[in-house]
């Protein structure tokens, strides 16, 4: 039989992204969460199985919704070839309200903060987001925060490098600072796919703990396998490496490289309370309906010594 094979630029975009859509409806999401071997006890019990619930579900049904609209995104792979002279691509996503991203559910993030010792008191609560981004995972963490502490209050404060983002935060009524060395005893702070894409990882860390209020509680994102990439500067090489290869070239695991962080976050003054596996989801474009990524999602606190 006869592969058919369509003519046109269009048209063979559609029918590539017709068989690439084809393949996400069969594709197992619950291995996004789940692990191939146990890690050290010290970290393997604190581990929060977690599995795709209702909301994540209902995200990817929403980004095939919005993938299937062809026009909108050739409008935005014709503004994309012209803005990418003068914007950098998070600016052009900010410009364009596209590219959304997706961690974990109100519910899920709400689990793992509660395992890992997210007590709010009856004061008002303080969050910090750093590289918010648009806001959509600031705002279902504010949801979870808010569902825990009741009436108690809560103040977001947010940090952005892209200017078309930070007009996003904004109406939000998000409170948008340029630098966190001024915040004192924040309560909760977010560092959410930062730490891989910043200049000074280490410095970034040593600033959160700075931060941090005593029995306050940090939630820590990273992408595995680790691949460092700065997008504001020409290199787009970090400072210095976060993670180093410790198999003489062969590819860590990403039990292997989760290990290795949590001990890194531990030498940096931090201790690890609770983590879990999960899918860094993304917005789909005309090639395909949603993109991902693994992360690593670490709650930590401060050591006392």
């Amino acid at each position: 039989m006869a592969v058919y094979r369509p003519r046109g630029t269009l048209a063979r975009v559609i029918h590539a992204k017709f068989h690439n859509d084809y393949s996400l409806d069969n594709i197992d999401t619950r291995k996004w969460y789940s692990l191939a071997h146990d890690l050290p006890h010290r970290f393997q019990s604190k581990f929060v199985p977690l599995e795709p619930d209702a909301t994540t579900v209902s995200w990817l049904e929403r980004a095939k919704a919005l993938s299937a609209n062809i026009w909108t995104h050739l409008w935005h792979a014709l503004a994309r070839s012209i803005l990418q002279f003068f914007m950098t691509q998070t600016d052009i996503n900010g410009f364009l309200k596209r590219g959304s991203m997706f961690i974990l559910s109100e519910a899920q993030f709400h689990k793992l903060l509660v395992a890992g010792g997210f007590l709010p008191g009856a004061e008002p609560i303080t969050l910090l987001d750093i590289g918010a981004g648009d806001g959509e995972i600031s705002m279902r963490v504010a949801n979870s925060v808010t569902e825990l502490s009741g009436s108690t209050g809560l103040q977001v404060f947010a940090t952005e490098a892209s200017w078309t983002m930070r007009e996003r935060l904004k109406k939000l009524n998000f409170h948008v600072i340029t630098e966190i060395d001024g915040l004192q005893n924040l309560d909760l702070i977010l560092c959410l796919n930062v730490l891989d894409r910043c200049f000074d990882s280490f410095k970034l860390l040593e600033e959160i703990h700075g931060s941090l209020a005593p029995n306050g509680r940090a939630v820590v994102a990273l992408v595995l396998p680790y691949m460092h990439y700065v997008e504001t500067n020409t290199s787009h090489l970090p400072l210095r490496p976060l993670l180093e290869n410790a198999n003489s070239g062969r590819p860590d695991s990403f039990e292997e490289e989760a290990a290795r962080f949590m001990d890194l976050l531990e030498s940096c003054g931090f201790r690890v309370e609770s983590w879990t596996k999960a899918p860094y989801l993304c917005e789909g474009d005309l090639h395909q309906s949603f993109y991902w990524l693994i992360d690593l999602i670490v709650v930590i606190s401060k050591k006392t010594f």
